[in-house]
């Protein structure tokens, strides 16, 4: 995709002026009389139009036009149709191209839109073969086998281990400490592990191949604290894993009493993460790198606070403060909504206090949101991003702005509770339409057992919320009828 052109067009767009296609091409030295130039720049503007409307932005390629600048180019309708906007002869009968134009203008002349999306984040590219099923089953079928450096099988053996899963670990978190500064890693291919073998002359010292391949990823200078993240391959379980871990053996750094602290501080759902190996062909090195990245980031804060606990002078009280700890979503549920069965028995509720009540929940839900958020971006190296973070006024259909690490826009709606994970929350008709417009860019926060004295909360992410929630309508708005 060609950059400059994509630019070009968001400065026409601003400016809410269009461009002809043969100024783009005087611009790019491309020849408008060329049946080949002219298939090129028809290419890229399909290419900038894709991405813009992958992203959920109106289409930049309407802001290229003929020579009179009186209508649209068909290739232009043909890509509207081929995005889902309708046919294109309608579309080019209702003037779809200068609704867009307009769309473009107003999107655009927002200095944080500008801000956020003028500049695209360089392209990162992995040409390295992935991980597969083959190299799984081999450390699962080795692992435990004590190494004979005489034998040729033995040799074999390890060396396959080094030069494949040992060598695709080593980049996957070279990979990611690239998208994450301050952090470094620690990723020596380590096929073996030492310890002892019962013989009849008594114990010998051996090796032993792992049954895993491991890389750790912590902050600059935290390299002795023992704190990290890992991520690698399990070949007793047979899956890729990633996880916020900290070194146990006897030669920790960590005391004892620094071990028992962390053990008891990292939270159960950050232990273990894992891609089991028939699921590996729905994944890429791009997918692979992208989760990883962002369980490092969104967990950068935590990790801060456990080091901060193991080798500082705070409490556990004072740590693990104001801070979210995100969850998987529950996995029970209901299958059909429950029969509305009102008791019509009188109450002596405090409406206006309870009212006032949950406000003031969800405002201290909402901050938790956009601080983990800024914390988040921070952590990938998007300082811009982070800066841009906010909760909105009421009525927009979502309670807190953000982005992910890409620069994509979040639009995120937080209902919080001090109750379970499945306690039901009410949801506005207003909040249903604003959803459903912006699917893929819309996100439901459920924040539960929130400890309003700790100010803390569990929470899990919704990210299809029309099709994950069973929706029950309580309240009517009465209109007077003929």
């Amino acid at each position: 995709m060609n950059h400059q052109i994509r630019t070009l067009l968001i400065d026409q767009a601003r400016k809410l002026t269009p461009i002809t296609y043969g100024d783009i091409m005087k611009r790019l030295g491309l020849d408008h009389d060329s049946p080949g130039d002219r298939r090129i720049l028809s290419n890229e503007l399909y290419e900038i139009s894709k991405l813009e409307h992958d992203h959920k932005r109106p289409l930049l390629s309407s802001m290229a036009m003929y020579a009179d600048l009186t209508d649209h180019g068909p290739g232009f309708y043909e890509l509207a149709e081929d995005f889902g906007f309708g046919v294109k002869k309608k579309l080019a009968e209702e003037f779809f191209g200068f609704a867009e134009m307009k769309r473009c203008a107003e999107f655009w002349k927002d200095d944080e839109h500008y801000k956020a999306f003028y500049q695209l984040a360089p392209l990162v590219t992995y040409n390295h073969p992935f991980f597969n099923e083959r190299e799984t089953d081999f450390l699962h079928a080795w692992g435990g086998t004590v190494y004979d450096k005489h034998n040729a099988e033995h040799v074999a053996a390890k060396n396959f281990i080094i030069s494949g899963p040992g060598t695709k670990t080593v980049y996957w978190s070279n990979a990611l400490i690239k998208l994450l500064p301050g952090f470094e890693t620690f990723n020596w291919r380590m096929w073996s592990q030492k310890g002892w073998e019962d013989t009849p002359a008594g114990k010998k010292r051996v090796a032993r191949y792992k049954t895993y391949t491991w890389a750790r990823i912590y902050k600059v200078g935290d390299e002795n604290k023992d704190i990290f993240f890992t991520v690698g391959l399990d070949g007793h379980g047979r899956e890729l894993v990633y996880k916020m871990d900290y070194y146990f053996e006897k030669n920790s750094h960590l005391s004892a009493a620094q071990k028992d602290i962390v053990d008891k501080n990292i939270p159960k759902s950050l232990r273990w993460r894992s891609i089991p190996v028939g699921d590996f062909e729905n994944y890429d090195w791009q997918r692979l790198i992208t989760l990883t990245r962002d369980f490092i980031a969104e967990n950068t804060a935590l990790y801060d606070k456990l080091i901060r606990l193991a080798w500082g002078a705070t409490t556990p009280e004072e740590v693990f403060s104001n801070v979210l700890r995100k969850q998987s979503p529950p996995t029970k549920g209901i299958t059909q909504l429950p029969p509305v069965n009102p008791s019509f028995q009188a109450n002596d509720t405090d409406y206006v206090a309870e009212a006032a009540e949950h406000k003031e929940t969800g405002d201290a839900g909402e901050e938790l949101v956009k601080q983990y958020e800024k914390q988040k971006l921070l952590a990938a190296g998007r300082p811009d991003l982070a800066e841009q973070v906010a909760i909105v006024p009421n009525g927009l259909g979502y309670d807190v702005r953000s982005f992910d690490a890409d620069g994509n826009y979040l639009c995120i709606e937080v209902k919080t509770t001090s109750a379970g994970a499945l306690t039901p929350f009410y949801y506005t008709i207003n909040e249903y339409i604003f959803a459903e417009r912006h699917a893929g860019s819309y996100f439901i926060y459920r924040l539960y057992n929130f400890d309003d004295e700790s100010n803390t909360a569990d929470f899990y992410v919704l990210a299809e919320p029309l099709k994950e929630l069973l929706l029950q309508p309580i309240v009517y708005k009465a209109y007077h009828a003929k």
